[in-house]
Formats: C-alpha cells, sequence, structure tokens
C-alpha cells in the first residue's frame, strides 16, 4: 500500500514520523509524499500551541475531504490531549492513536478495517521510552537523535507533560547504536534531542547523565560531528561547559529557553531560574566558547505581562550576548494553570510585543554573522543555494554559509571543510575554502 505522513511541531515528533514510516517500509509499503495519493495518511500531530493543533486538525479535515476512500491516521500530542476535538474534525472517520501507543501506529493502521478505532491510554503510566530506531535516514547529512521523551516540569503555560507524560531516557546501548546506524549510513551530523533532553538518564536502573552520554559518544565517533537541541539552562553544569569548550566534534551551539526577562513572570510559568542565574550560565558559555551560537526562546504576552514586564525583558535580551531569538506569543491552553490566570493580554499587544522582539533578533544575528568574517570555520555542505547555485550548509556554530566559486562543481555534497568566512551579503554568510 501506499503510505503518506504527515508531521507537525517538533524534533521529536520528526524523528519519531521517520521511525514510523520506516517500519512501513520494513513491511513492503511504499512511503509517498502527503500530497500524493495514498492508502493510508498518517498525521503527527502537535498541541503546544493552539495554532499547531488546529493545524493539525486542518490536515486531517483535508486528507479527508480530498481522500474520501483513505484510512486516516491520527497520532502525536493533539490525540492524546483532545482526542474527541480531532475525532469531531475528522467527521468520525478516523483512527486515533495517543502518544503512549505511537509504537504501535503501523500495526494499528494495517490490523483493522474499522473507520473509528481509539486508542487513547494513561500517558503518566508510561516508564520505558518507545523503542523508535531509524536506519536509513531521510537526510544524507544531518539526523536528529531521540534519547529522552516526556517531562515533569509542569511550567505553568505548557501541555506537554500531559501529552507526553514522565520523563523517559533511552538506554546509552541503545543511543550508540542508533548513531552507529547513522555512522554506517555516511551521516555526518546528529542532533541530539528530547522532549526535556536535560533530564536524561535520570530514570535509568543505571542513573548516567547528559554530559556522559555526549562524552562517550564524541569518543566513539570522532568523524560525526554533534549538535544539541533544547537545553534548560539550570542543567548546564559546569563541567560539561568545560568539556564543550575542548571538544572538537561537539558543536559550539546553545539553544536556552529564557521566556521572559522579567522574574515576577518567570516566577508565574513556575520556570526553575531568575534572570540573574540566566544570565551567569549565558555568561559561562559565551567565556568558554567565544564564536558559539546561543539562541533563546522569548514568550511575549504571558498572562500579568504589562509594558513594565515586556520592557524588562526587552532591556535583557539587549544585553545578553546571545546569537538570534526564537520569538513565540503566548498560547492559551486548556488544563495548564496559566489558562485561569487573570491578565490575559490582548492578540494585538502581543503580536506587537513579537515584532519588537523580532527585530532585535534578526540584529544581534547579522552582529553575530559580522563578528565571525575572518574566523576559519568547520562546513559541512549539504545542498546548492537556490538562488545563486553554489553550495551551501552550516558551520560548526550554526551559521548558513555558501561557499564561494562552487557553482560548477558537483558531489560535494556531506563534505566536511575548513573555510574563511570572507562576507555577508543580503544576510547570506559567504566564505571561502582554507
Amino acid at each position: 500500500m501506499r503510505i503518506a505522513l504527515y508531521t507537525l511541531g517538533c524534533k521529536v515528533n520528526q524523528f519519531e514520523s521517520q521511525a514510523i514510516g520506516e517500519q512501513f517500509a520494513s513491511r513492503g509499503h511504499e512511503i509517498v509524499p502527503w500530497r500524493e495519493d495514498a492508502h493510508i495518511y498518517v498525521v503527527n500531530t502537535c498541541a503546544v500551541t493552539s495554532r499547531a493543533a488546529a493545524q493539525s486538525r486542518q490536515m486531517i479535515r483535508r486528507f479527508r475531504r480530498e481522500h474520501p476512500e483513505a484510512k486516516i491516521i491520527a497520532t502525536g500530542c493533539h490525540v492524546q490531549t483532545d482526542a474527541s476535538k480531532l475525532m469531531k474534525a475528522a467527521g468520525g472517520s478516523i483512527c486515533l492513536a495517543g502518544n503512549d501507543q505511537k509504537h504501535r501506529i503501523v500495526s494499528l493502521s494495517l490490523g483493522s478495517e474499522e473507520c473509528l478505532e481509539m486508542y487513547v491510554g494513561d500517558i503518566f503510566s508510561l516508564r520505558r521510552i518507545a523503542p523508535f530506531m531509524i536506519h536509513s535516514p531521510d537526510e544524507r547529512t544531518r539526523a536528529f537523535v531521540r534519547i529522552q521523551d516526556g517531562c515533569q516540569s509542569f511550567c505553568s503555560y505548557c501541555i506537554v507533560p500531559f501529552a507526553r507524560g514522565r520523563s523517559r531516557s533511552m538506554p546509552p546501548d541503545q543511543v550508540h547504536e542508533q548513531v552507529a546506524i547513522l555512522a554506517s549510513e555516511g551521516i555526518r551530523e546528529v542532533v541530539i534531542t528530547g522532549i526535556h533532553v536535560g533530564l536524561y538518564g535520570q530514570d535509568l536502573e543505571q542513573k548516567t547523565s547528559l554530559t556522559s552520554v555526549l562524552q562517550s559518544l564524541c569518543n566513539e565517533f570522532p568523524h560525526v560531528r554533534f549538535r544539541l537541541s533544547s537545553i534548560d539552562p539550570s542543567e548546564i553544569p559546569d563541567e560539561m561547559i568545560e568539556w564543550a569548550g575542548s571538544t572538537e566534534n561537539f558543536c559550539p551551539h546553545w539553544h536556552l529557553p529564557l521566556q521572559s526577562g522579567s522574574d515576577p513572570i518567570l516566577q508565574a510559568m513556575n520556570r526553575k531560574y531568575d534572570t540573574h542565574a540566566f544570565c551567569s550560565v549565558v555568561e559561562k558559555l559565551r567565556s568558554a566558547m567565544p564564536h558559539a551560537a546561543i539562541g533563546i526562546d522569548i514568550m511575549t504576552g504571558f498572562p500579568g505581562e504589562g509594558p513594565d514586564e515586556f520592557n524588562a525583558t526587552l532591556r535583557l535580551v539587549e544585553t545578553l550576548p546571545v546569537t538570534y531569538l526564537h520569538v513565540f506569543p503566548y498560547s492559551r491552553r486548556p488544563e495548564t494553570v496559566a489558562a485561569a490566570m487573570n491578565g490575559h493580554v490582548s492578540k494585538g499587544q502581543k503580536t506587537e510585543r513579537a515584532r519588537v522582539l523580532r527585530q532585535v533578533g534578526t540584529r544581534k544575528k547579522m552582529e553575530f554573522y559580522e563578528r565571525n568574517i575572518g574566523t576559519v570555520r568547520r562546513l559541512l555542505l549539504e545542498k546548492r543555494d537556490r538562488d545563486s547555485g553554489m553550495w551551501c550548509g552550516m558551520t560548526e556554530n550554526y551559521i548558513s554559509t555558501v561557499l564561494a566559486g562552487s557553482e560548477q562543481e558537483t558531489g560535494l555534497q556531506n563534505c566536511m571543510m575548513n573555510v574563511r568566512l570572507s562576507a555577508v551579503s543580503n544576510g547570506i554568510v559567504i566564505a571561502e575554502r582554507v
């Protein structure tokens, strides 16, 4: 049969969708793009914002409308948190599988001809991570490896704990097995990811840590470079910073969720740090790795965020030595503490505050690019630039770069080389071979 997958949301969802696709293929089925005709459509949903949830329902309605004879399977966070809305969106003709059943998607999809099924259990009862493994990565240069799932922080705005359950870690030997498979397939960069990756190893019978697994991976696979996805600032110990600054195949790139520059707002969010602690971590990272990319998440319009609280965030972001900002407006999510708080901010105010912060983020990114001009960086080439025809890729410190004079060259995909960053043109960094 022809199987199409559509994925919304985070890197963990992307990893899981690829693993599900491989499971279908291993049974002899053909994976096709979601815009093509298929017998089964799998929608891996997201619920982190109301917009993501709405997009999930929209895609299900679209597949049902355009392919009335196809079977539609919905899974992921929106299914886990609000299955009834998805059932209503599909008009009843759908199979729903929660995150607790995601590893059974293939058997659930193929095992019954019924058009209305629901498999959604108690996500908090799970104590082991779903046994997903990728053997044939979609991309030839970079791959995600999910080493952790779940979160029990219960930030007051966040629905993720209700969708993903408690923290669960992949045992280190399985992490190494997955990376070994990817390395044998020619992957040159592995992105280590999870829902709350800083909690890695704490739930295992033989406890370990994120620092430990990163150290062992970098040692065992010296020809693969490793990049870390988002991690809470309170979960970056000094030993990790010291090790990262001296390890060649660990990318100097950090992404930290700040969310607000106002301590009262951080407290209301139930975050586990204040602005002083956050700034201290950023300064340590910048000192240990002067050319590192440091990105931060910012949420605008959290309940109770008035002009003073927003300006505190703006002032802090302006002074922090960070590289880029991911800015998103607060989204009211059911079952969360923040949903019942007073002082909700209007949509217009949230949009305007996000616009102001994004302008700051754009300026900081360009300043970071300019500071790196003249430096020698390690560039992994991925594809041709659509406009110039030159080969382009990413440096170890997260600078999107095109290689000058490479228009006529072939076979450069997946090549790693030293380059000197020479210029910034229209927001693009130009590099020359060293």
